[in-house]
């Protein structure tokens, strides 16, 4: 293909391959170093893995990306940080890891703000009311959640790294897209290498990840990749309307940033969480992914049912940033928002029929 000749393509395909083949090779390594340190996640109420899995995956998954998106020598301002910010996240979760998740979740709120922060002076905050507090603010709320959202997706075998692997592939597809139109460096160049790098990666892990899972990304590995897919999700440029631009990033994380917003809802009104540490701090087996099974599916088939709703609100997300006017945009939102309220139904209905069975 003629368009691979040249540079952001070709450097497209480089990083994805190499990251892919740096994490698969290193997976099978990460399995046996961390059964022997003891990194391993044991069996026990409210956990659905029947016998113990190494956590800590997310380590390698880091460095097979960091390596990749070095490599071709490529940088820049914001580049350099969000790659620190990232190394903040995988540490942070690593060490959590290695210590049986024992770090209190208010420390981790913590370092997470701190990681947004640093991205301030690298040039990477929304620019969506032109008011440095409010938009400084705003940028800590968004990457904090969706690293936050994305932290609690990873519940299920192969969730967490499916859905990171089909979001960079949509962020990566609009990298390509820009470039089409261009055939010109843009800002959204390096955007694309890192998206090429967190699909290689990921689908390196999933060999590994997948049902039956063999190792766990843990918190090294989701703090990290949602990470990186927020920043992302601040620095894609768009389209010219900013408004409509602030609801594309929302569309294609859509998946983990509802099923944040509805169990921390769900639970604030059941009272099963009544403080701020109690909502930082809680887990159950009450996401998206855990009441599909409520309603019969096997843990695959709801992994997959919820990669084919990432991927069409991803697509709606991609058709809200190509359509031409407001009306187009207003339908794309329409279309994504009827996808969510089928979700929605689907969840309570699954909450009822679990109450009635207890």
């Amino acid at each position: 293909m003629l368009w691979l000749q040249s540079y952001w393509p070709r450097t497209y395909l480089t990083v994805g391959l190499m990251a892919f083949v740096l994490s698969a090779i290193g997976m099978p390594v990460a399995i046996v170093a961390l059964r022997k340190l003891g990194v391993v996640d044991h069996v026990a109420e409210g956990k659905l893995h029947r016998k113990p899995v190494p956590r800590g995956g997310g380590i390698v998954l880091f460095l097979a990306f960091a390596v990749a998106v070095v490599y071709p020598g490529y940088r820049s301002t914001a580049f350099n940080g969000v790659m620190v910010g990232a190394f903040i996240c995988m540490a942070l979760g690593a060490l959590d890891d290695f210590l049986g998740g024992s770090i209190p979740g208010v420390f981790k709120l913590a370092v997470l703000v701190v990681a947004t922060l640093v991205l301030e002076p690298f040039g990477v905050r929304l620019n969506l009311f032109q008011i440095w507090p409010l938009d400084t603010l705003l940028t800590v709320l968004w990457i904090v959640g969706v690293t936050s959202a994305f932290n609690g997706m990873d519940n299920m075998d192969g969730l967490a790294s499916g859905i990171a692997t089909i979001v960079a592939a949509l962020y990566l597809l609009i990298a390509i897209q820009v470039w089409l139109v261009s055939r010109t460096e843009t800002s959204l160049s390096w955007f694309g290498m890192l998206a090429a790098g967190l699909v290689g990666a990921n689908l390196g892990f999933l060999l590994f990840n997948f049902k039956p899972a063999r190792i766990f990304m843990g918190d090294s590995g989701s703090f990290f990749v949602g990470y990186v897919l927020a920043a992302l999700g601040v620095m894609g440029e768009w389209t010219e309307s900013p408004y409509v631009s602030s609801m594309i990033p929302i569309l294609l994380l859509g998946v983990p940033l509802f099923d944040f917003a509805y169990i921390i809802i769900a639970r604030i009104l059941t009272g099963k969480t009544r403080s701020m540490t109690t909502v930082i701090n809680h887990c159950a087996l009450d996401h998206l992914s855990h009441r599909l099974t409520w309603m019969g599916f096997s843990q695959r088939q709801a992994v997959l049912f919820i990669y084919l709703v990432c991927l069409a609100l991803g697509a709606t997300g991609i058709l809200v940033r190509n359509s031409v006017n407001y009306l187009d945009s207003a339908l794309g939102l329409l279309q994504g928002c009827a996808i969510v309220a089928v979700v929605v139904v689907l969840m309570r209905s699954a909450n009822r029929r679990q109450r009635r069975s207890q």
